[in-house]
C-alpha cells in the first residue's frame, strides 16, 4: 500500500491518519536517504555507556555517587590506620 506524506512550512512531516493506529506517540525514527529516496526506521536508541567519553561516564559515575545515601559508618581514628595497628 502506498501513502502520499507532505511537510508542512515549518519542515513537519504529515502522516495520515490512517497510519497513526500503528505509530506510538514520541517514536524516533532513523531517516536514511538513498538517492531521491527516503526510508524512515524506528530508531533503537544505544545506552549511554555506549556512546558516551569516558570522561562523560566519570562524571556522570561522580553525579551517582553523590546522590546516593550512604549508611552511616563511624569516623575512624588515626590510631586505627596506623601501620601498626593495621596488622593487629
Amino acid at each position: 500500500m502506498v501513502y502520499i506524506l507532505e511537510i508542512s512550512q515549518q519542515g513537519s512531516l504529515q502522516i495520515p491518519s490512517e497510519l497513526l493506529p500503528q505509530l506510538k506517540p514520541h517514536t524516533h525514527y532513523q531517516l536514511e536517504v538513498q538517492g531521491d529516496t527516503l526510508i524512515l526506521r524506528p530508531h533503537e536508541e544505544q545506552p549511554f555507556w555506549a556512546t558516551a567519553t569516558p570522561a562523560q561516564r566519570a562524571a556522570r559515575f561522580r553525579d551517582w555517587a553523590q546522590q546516593t545515601e550512604r549508611p552511616a559508618a563511624p569516623v575512624l581514628t588515626d590510631d586505627s590506620l596506623s601501620r601498626e595497628t593495621i596488622y593487629d
